[in-house]
């Protein structure tokens, strides 16, 4: 009768604890509102009955406890969890949705749930189910949070996490030192791999011939003493404006400012280079600025200024005359 009061005081053998139970989902409890069921199926615990926290108090067992759940069925089919609270029915537990799935079981199937000590995680490595998580902008701190509600990690599982009202699942693709892990206090390395379903977008890659860039159009050649042709140029911006120095704009059309450059000297291109000869070309007429300048005042000799606040003033009060 005092087995197992005498093994925790001296420090006895390790009883096992075995309980089969009929296993449930958060639905189906009778206690449970939306907050406890989401609590419940997006973490790694499960509600097991009074009686198991009486038969594990008897037992030498290791805090924090953790559990291996398996399928009575199929015994190949098993996963590790720790407990969330003992105030389900007794007979009955309450298991997370994705760990129903996980284990193949259908609402009032038998498990098998037995005491299991685990090691320390060091690294995991998830592989999320959806492109959803490539929108997540910090998917180490979401993961960081969302992994408090688990107390082990098992290889292969099929975990569910709920983030801003969306429910993400990864598939736990490695874990060390073992095939499963304790991850309560302690320090885990993360890795995640590539979301199911994603395709790296097509890189074009450089062709392997550098393309040269084309050549700028030959312009034709132009003899010695010849003129070079001259260019038409348009001119932006050609509205009516006033100036607050009083000038007034001159108001040149598109063809006065074409015959104003034909009135200018032409240019006289030299040709006759030789290689390893620089040659600073300077012209014996007046610089071509100036010759524009000159033309623009002549052609606004006979124009007038404007006035600004030309107007005449008047005063509101009266003047009154002494």
């Amino acid at each position: 009768m005092f087995d197992g009061l005498g093994g925790m005081l001296f420090g006895g053998p390790v009883r096992p604890f075995d309980m089969q139970l009929r296993c449930f989902s958060a639905p189906f409890y009778g206690r449970a509102d939306s907050d406890k069921i989401n609590e419940l199926n997006h973490g790694g615990k499960i509600l097991l009955p009074p009686s198991a926290l009486d038969l594990l108090v008897r037992l030498n067992i290791e805090y924090p406890m953790m559990f291996k759940v398996s399928s009575i069925n199929e015994p190949q089919r098993f996963t590790h969890c720790g407990v969330l609270e003992f105030l389900a029915e007794e007979g009955r537990c309450y298991l997370p949705s994705w760990m129903m799935r996980q284990l193949h079981l259908s609402e009032g199937d038998c498990i098998r749930v037995t005491y299991s000590s685990l090691p320390s995680a060091t690294y995991a490595k998830f592989k999320p189910q959806s492109t959803d998580f490539l929108a997540i902008s910090n998917p180490r701190a979401m993961l960081e949070v969302e992994l408090r509600k688990f107390a082990c990690l098992t290889k292969g599982d099929v975990i569910a996490v709920q983030y801003n009202e969306q429910l993400l699942e990864f598939l736990v693709m490695e874990v060390k030192p073992g095939n499963a892990v304790a991850i309560i206090e302690c320090d885990m390395n993360v890795e995640f791999d590539a979301p199911e379903g994603y395709v790296e977008p097509s890189v074009s890659g450089a062709s392997s011939t550098s393309t040269k860039p084309s050549a700028p159009p030959r312009v034709p050649s132009v003899g010695k003493g010849l003129v070079a042709p001259s260019e038409k140029k348009f001119t932006a911006f050609t509205g009516s404006g006033h100036r607050l120095d009083g000038k007034t704009k001159s108001q040149t059309s598109l063809a006065e400012l074409a015959d104003s450059e034909n009135k200018l000297p032409q240019l006289v291109v030299e040709t006759n280079y030789e290689p390893g000869s620089l040659t600073f070309v300077r012209y014996d007429y007046k610089n071509r600025s100036l010759m524009e300048k000159e033309l623009a005042e002549a052609s606004k000799g006979g124009e007038g200024r404007m006035e600004t606040f030309a107007g005449t003033g008047h005063t509101i009060r009266t003047r009154r005359f002494i």
